[in-house]
Order: C-alpha cells, then sequence, then structure tokens
C-alpha cells in the first residue's frame, strides 16, 4: 500500500512538473518572440540610421571635409549606429538566454538523480 502511494505522490510531482514546465517555457516563448520582434523593428531603425550616417558622409564629402568621420554630424551619426547595434545585440543575448532557461528546465529529482525542480517552483 505504502508502494503505491509513493507511486502515487511521485506521478503527481511528475504532472505538476510538467503542467508548470509547459507554462512556464510557454510565457518564456511568448518573451522570445515578442524580443524577435523587437530585434526587426531595431534592424529597421539600424538601416535608417545607415542610410543618415551615409547621408552625412556624402554631405560632409561635398563640403570639402578632407576626413569626413571627423565632421560632428558623421561622427554623431556613427554613434547612434553602433548603439543601436549594441541594443540588438543585447537582445540576442537575452533571446539565448531565454532558450537556454527552456533547455535546461524541469528535471525531476530522484534519490539516484540529484538536483531537480524544487517542490514549489519560482514564478519568474
Amino acid at each position: 500500500m505504502a508502494d503505491l502511494k509513493e507511486k502515487a505522490i511521485q506521478g503527481g510531482k511528475s504532472v505538476w512538473c510538467n503542467t508548470w514546465t509547459f507554462a512556464v517555457n510557454t510565457g518564456r516563448r511568448a518573451k522570445i518572440l515578442g524580443r524577435y520582434t523587437l530585434a526587426c523593428w531595431q534592424q529597421q531603425q539600424i538601416n535608417r540610421a545607415l542610410r543618415h550616417l551615409g547621408g552625412q558622409t556624402f554631405k560632409a564629402l561635398e563640403q570639402g571635409e578632407g576626413n569626413p568621420l571627423t565632421a560632428p554630424e558623421v561622427g554623431e551619426a556613427l554613434q547612434q549606429t553602433k548603439d543601436l547595434k549594441e541594443r540588438k545585440e543585447q537582445n540576442y543575448q537575452a533571446i539565448a538566454a531565454l532558450k537556454e532557461k527552456i533547455r535546461t528546465s524541469c528535471v525531476i529529482a530522484t534519490p539516484d538523480q540529484p538536483g531537480g525542480i524544487d517542490e514549489t517552483p519560482e514564478v519568474p
């Protein structure tokens, strides 16, 4: 009878783990989708900034600037482009971290395999 009760408890833990993991990972996948959407928008901003940078560089060359990168307008446009690319890279790093969390989620701890999920997992 005790063996049956223990199997029922273990089965309940397994169901809880799978349900919890599904719910949490669904939320994580929604965050990833949002981040990919943000990355697409950021890419549009980068393309716009690059066009602006090209225009500023051409304008500086037309004005007779020997080195157009020393012109203040070109420097500002270049810095803006670098900042946008850095934010996009941080976004992709956050996506990679979320994917890693999904990959490593829900390993049920058993006596022969220590270190699984907690009895009451935290809400992220």
